[in-house]
């Protein structure tokens, strides 16, 4: 759907410089984007690196692990129908912890690990369990409390103040995440009636 659009726009593009006769533009703000793209994507490079190497020492030295204990006791009231020690538990964890930290990369893995482990259980197969979409709508909500490629993107771009957006990055996603479990959990009781 998504190259359907961008194919859309490009062509567009194409015809308002035909239509406004300023086809002499068309080639030169391809080459001009395409270069600005290469040096977004090499700056980027560069901080996701650094960012990366940073989040790796904070693994090591434990730091993931002290978060994942902080965010434990604060899922188990979201899936209350899941057992303690039920194999889907760490990659959860995990995949919630590494969101906190901005670690989106990092958590996909651990978010297709839980969703896994979730549907071994799971009666009717081909069809979410309520604990597959609360984690689904916690997922996607994916607080962070830095937001380290937006953070990058912003300093790239030549932002004054890059970290200005942590504290409505945060706040705006807190509002998402209160949403989505709302409505997972008003879907869930309704699914469950039918």
């Amino acid at each position: 759907m998504m190259n359907a659009i961008w194919l859309f726009l490009f062509c567009g593009g194409i015809l308002a410089a035909v239509v406004t006769d300023r086809t002499a533009l068309i080639f030169p703000s391809v080459l001009a984007g395409a270069s600005d793209a290469v040096e977004l994507c090499i700056g980027l490079a560069a901080f996701l690196g650094i960012w990366c190497g940073m989040l790796r020492l904070a693994e090591c030295s434990g730091l993931m692990i002290k978060v994942s204990r902080l965010v434990a006791p604060l899922l188990r009231p979201l899936f209350p129908d899941l057992p303690k020690n039920h194999r889907a538990w760490a990659p959860m964890i995990m995949n919630v912890s590494s969101n906190l930290l901005g670690l989106g990369n990092a958590a996909t893995p651990f978010g297709i690990k839980a969703m896994k482990a979730l549907d071994e259980d799971n009666k009717e197969k081909g069809t979410a369990t309520k604990e597959m979409i609360t984690f689904l709508a916690l997922n996607t909500s994916a607080v962070s409390l830095f937001p380290g490629m937006i953070l990058g993107f912003r300093a790239e771009a030549g932002s004054i103040e890059p970290t200005a957006i942590i504290i409505p990055s945060l706040l705006a996603s807190l509002c998402g995440l209160t949403a989505s479990l709302l409505t997972a959990k008003i879907l869930a009781k309704w699914g469950g009636k039918r």
